[in-house]
């Protein structure tokens, strides 16, 4: 009695789990067939870092599956699209696994300058820089500064000093135009992305005075509604040298102001001749005399 209890619980054990086993397949097998089907395409990935200005080649791209609905604008699905075509060089720093796209390369047999980072209609200048205001050589391409103007008021002799563009694109430092560099270095030279009146008041401004960086913060797009302020801002005894309001004139900030004109004036009485210099608000002065 014993032995066939012992053969009919092996049966029974072997049995349950071979039901149970078929059950999970069966249910296994339902589901793989209400899974909806990923359909797949072909997506051309960097297989290394491909640094600014290096040639997109064979060696550093691959082939990787990708799902067809969510292929990137701008992608390329073959490597012979990409070196069949001409040389072409990043303008951008590609990642290992990061998809290629038309905006990060250069056209056929492009050159990898700063014409293909410039957006359209924007114009690139550039402005010189020292460790004071460069600040301190942590602005690094593809940051975001603003331009402020230090120069003397002609007419009190003050320093003034006021920001004269904002939220200023920064291509390139020295002829280095590479985003991936981290490591700050002292610049001679910055070169920003600005429209054509921006590069002309750059072009003025650098001048007539001296231009400094404010390095902004990743994502503050917000305006300073900075004022002119000058060095005699500092004395508390004299009111009137509160900020000057903001000039809405592209250049009044930077057009010299005319000194004042001053004529002398000779009063005769008698036999005694007295010189007396006065402002001019007419025409240039000239020596008069009179009784």
């Amino acid at each position: 009695m014993a032995g066939l209890a012992v053969a009919f619980g092996a049966v029974s054990y072997f049995a349950g789990n071979s039901w149970l086993d078929s059950q999970a397949q069966a249910r296994l097998s339902e589901i793989e067939s209400t899974k909806p089907t990923v359909e797949m395409a072909s997506v051309v990935v960097a297989s290394a870092q491909v640094r600014f200005g290096e040639q997109l080649t064979a060696e550093n791209l691959k082939e990787v599956p990708w799902p067809a609905d969510a292929v990137p604008e701008g992608a390329f699905r073959k490597i012979n699209e990409i070196t069949e075509k001409g040389e072409r060089k990043a303008i951008k720093t590609i990642e290992p696994g990061e998809p290629v796209l038309a905006v990060k390369i250069t056209g056929e047999n492009g050159r990898a300058g700063l014409s293909g980072i410039i957006s359209e209609g924007m114009r690139a200048v550039t402005i010189p820089v020292d460790l004071v205001n460069g600040v301190g050589g942590f602005v690094m391409p593809g940051d975001r500064v603003d331009i402020v103007l230090t120069r003397r008021d002609q007419e009190n002799g003050n320093q003034e000093a006021k920001i004269i563009l904002e939220n200023v694109k920064v291509l390139s430092i020295d002829q280095d135009a590479d985003r991936s560099n981290e490591s700050a270095r002292v610049a001679k030279s910055v070169t920003l992305e600005t429209n054509a009146p921006g590069a002309q008041k750059l072009a003025l401004a650098n001048s007539v005075g001296q231009l400094s960086l404010l390095l902004r913060s990743a994502g503050d797009e917000d305006k300073s509604g900075t004022s002119t302020f000058s060095a005699d801002v500092f004395d508390d005894a004299k009111p009137e040298n509160a900020a000057k309001p903001v000039d809405d004139n592209l250049f009044g900030f930077l057009n010299a102001k005319p000194k004042k004109q001053y004529a002398t004036i000779s009063v005769v009485k008698r036999e005694q001749v007295v010189q007396h210099t006065v402002p001019v608000t007419g025409a240039a002065g000239k020596t008069t005399s009179g009784q």
